[in-house]
């Protein structure tokens, strides 16, 4: 039986501003990082063997904050980036449509999984390659307890892996929540899901 925590990573400058990231990276906020110390005190209590990050900077430092004095290893896995949006990141959504561009984004949002913005990914080859990754990751954590750190779009990949295919998940992760997967000969069951209640927030039940 293999536990599987995953969270998102925290706050960051582009967030406030509701700026596409994607592959690029901002900065964790104050309270980012805050809220990412506020979980770490939460974990302290979970033995961990390992954590998987997406090597972007927001997740790899909130990795690092998550870790506290762990003895344990923060694994950078390129299957758990975020979504690239391309030419959009760095931008918002409205700037983009005001421009005439960016009728893109909410097609994605919306989970149609054949559209992307130009050079970016469409959310099936996300799919695939968060797919591909958790494979990797799971054969390599049987019996042990890891601790998954990526983005909000990845992490519905993630959690359609988890749930099998059963469809886009809408509900967007909150950052430095907790959610939580027990494997146990290839059956998955969810615990909780985007649990927030380390700030004493409403806690979502699984399936």
């Amino acid at each position: 039986m293999t536990e599987i925590y995953f969270t998102r990573h925290g706050q960051t400058v582009w967030n406030l501003t509701k700026r596409l990231q994607g592959s690029a990276n901002s900065e964790l906020t104050e309270e980012g990082i805050e809220r990412a110390k506020i979980l770490s005190e939460r974990l302290k209590a979970i033995d961990l063997d390992c954590i998987y990050t997406s090597p972007i900077k927001r997740a790899y430092e909130t990795a690092l904050i998550l870790k506290g004095n762990k003895d344990i290893d923060v694994i950078c896995e390129e299957g758990l980036r975020e979504l690239s949006f391309g030419e959009y990141e760095g931008h918002t959504e409205e700037e983009l449509l005001k421009e005439g561009r960016g009728q893109e984004i909410a097609k994605i949002f919306n989970g149609e999984m054949d559209v992307k913005c130009p050079k970016g990914e469409t959310l099936e080859e996300l799919y695939k390659r968060v797919g591909i990754a958790l494979d990797n990751i799971l054969a390599k954590s049987d019996n042990k307890k890891i601790l998954i750190v990526s983005h909000g779009m990845a992490l519905k990949a993630i959690v359609n892996y988890f749930r099998k295919d059963k469809g886009f998940y809408k509900e967007i992760m909150g950052q430095v929540t907790l959610s939580k997967v027990i494997s146990d000969n290839g059956q998955f069951k969810f615990e909780f899901i985007n649990d927030g209640s380390h700030f004493n927030e409403e806690i979502k039940c699984g399936w």
